[in-house]
């Protein structure tokens, strides 16, 4: 069966079909579970409801609330005292337990992390005056159901921390056991090659088979997503479950941001201009020991963009989009080794015309061109919550990348021409569509 396949699971994900069998065995997997049960670009919520004897309460009523979106999932624990909320949106939440004869219960300011399986434990006290029992202690850090080697990077490092390129991606560094793989963009965890590693957002493959990594690296595009587009991400770096699979280095595991009850969104624009920017040390000293004059060799770059997101129906239905936009003017200059000699000899098969010509063509080959850089990253997203039981999102994301003249991004290119070089192109378009019942 599907269930017993996935390392008994309680897997019972919409993405999948079942059987009848299926179904009623995924049921009671569901109930005796109490881990195991986070999915790519969501987490769960479990925990055990005692009486203050320590003794389980079977029948609890639980409400598992996302606080941000207002979306309730009402719960039963079962015979042994278990809750289970699985596949869950990263974000704040609080969970309340009640049942008749005891007091309620409240566990506000829960932070759900994308991968994560967070216990919250509830001791329910005799019922008292007081018919609610807010809970304000902080819920351990430490997962006791976790095997996996992992860390997730938070919306608030991604948003701090300063990032040149704004590739997302590249925050995956800042975890252990874990080193630049080559100057091409690639990560290698646990000193295994670049070229093993998966890498998925909103629970899809994000990586493409032409080079075997993830979309968007120093080659062509930097990035796919926008960073403004990625609410955080899980980096596995060993011991990782099954379901992820397809890797033998790495997992990265990114969820996309969603609009909540409330409106938000940012702009952002940043510039880089010669005159404002000191030289690069490499660049001038090869310049002043080949008595040129030191130059910029980025002209100008530009990064600009803003996200927005909010209610369409409160608590029902919500939107978040972003828009990221690059441009870049960094000419290319061509030597040879051979131009101090032009104009060179012909043989004398050619006439004085053809020799002319033959020069003034390769002579044509050197020196300065323009270049320039254009990306523009479009991102839209919808979540739609249909009962307290169905969650479905559609996400859309549009990547242009166009850079003439330029994938040999060197600023100096010697012994070869203008002819050497080839306009990079990368234009993507992703459609994402999850069902979580």
């Amino acid at each position: 069966m599907p269930c017993l396949t996935q390392s008994m699971r309680a897997d019972c994900s919409a993405r999948f079909r079942y059987t009848v069998k299926g179904i009623a065995l995924c049921a009671l997997l569901m109930v005796a579970a109490t881990s195991g049960l986070a999915q790519s670009g969501t987490g769960t919520i479990t925990g055990t409801v005692t009486d203050p004897g320590g003794l389980v309460v079977p029948g609890a009523a639980v409400s598992v609330r996302n606080t941000e979106t207002g979306i309730a999932h009402p719960l039963k624990t079962n015979d042994a005292g278990i809750y289970v909320a699985p596949f869950l949106q990263p974000g704040q939440y609080e969970v309340t337990a009640s049942k008749e004869g005891f007091a309620s219960v409240k566990h506000p300011s829960l932070t759900l992390q994308v991968g994560q399986t967070l216990t919250v434990d509830i001791a329910l006290p005799v019922q008292g005056a007081k018919e609610t029992v807010t809970v304000t202690g902080e819920v351990p850090l430490i997962e006791p159901e976790k095997t996996d080697v992992s860390q997730v990077i938070s919306e608030q490092v991604t948003e701090n921390v300063p990032m040149a390129n704004r590739r997302w991606n590249d925050f995956a560094l800042l975890t252990p056991a874990t080193t630049a793989d080559g100057t091409s963009g690639l990560v290698s965890y646990r000193g295994i090659s670049g070229l093993y590693n998966q890498n998925s957002v909103d629970g899809a493959n994000n990586n493409q088979a032409f080079f075997s990594e993830a979309r968007g690296r120093a080659i062509g595009a930097p990035f796919i997503y926008s960073s403004d587009s990625i609410k955080e991400f899980q980096v596995d770096t060993s011991n990782y479950n099954a379901e992820y699979g397809q890797a033998a280095g790495g997992i990265v595991n990114a969820v996309t941001k969603s609009g909540s009850n409330a409106l938000h969104g940012d702009l952002f624009y940043m510039l880089r201009y010669p005159t404002a920017n000191a030289l690069d040390p490499f660049s001038k000293f090869s310049a002043l020991e080949s008595h040129l004059t030191p130059t910029q060799p980025v002209h100008q770059q530009q990064q600009f963009g803003g996200s927005a997101g909010g209610p369409i129906i409160k608590d029902k239905l919500f939107y978040f989009v972003t828009y990221d936009g690059f441009r870049k003017v960094f000419p290319v200059t061509y030597t040879s080794s051979q131009q101090a000699h032009f104009p060179l000899p012909c043989p004398v098969q050619a006439s004085a015309t053809q020799c002319t010509e033959a020069n003034g063509f390769l002579s044509s080959l050197l020196g300065s061109f323009p270049r320039t850089t254009k990306n523009d990253v479009f991102f839209g997203k919808m979540d739609y919550q249909l009962t307290h039981k169905n969650h479905l999102s559609g996400a859309f994301d549009l990547a242009n990348w166009d850079s003439p003249n330029s994938y040999n991004t060197s600023y100096v290119i010697n012994n070869n021409s203008v002819t050497a070089n080839g306009t990079a192109v990368t234009h993507d378009r992703f459609i994402i569509g999850t069902w979580d019942s």
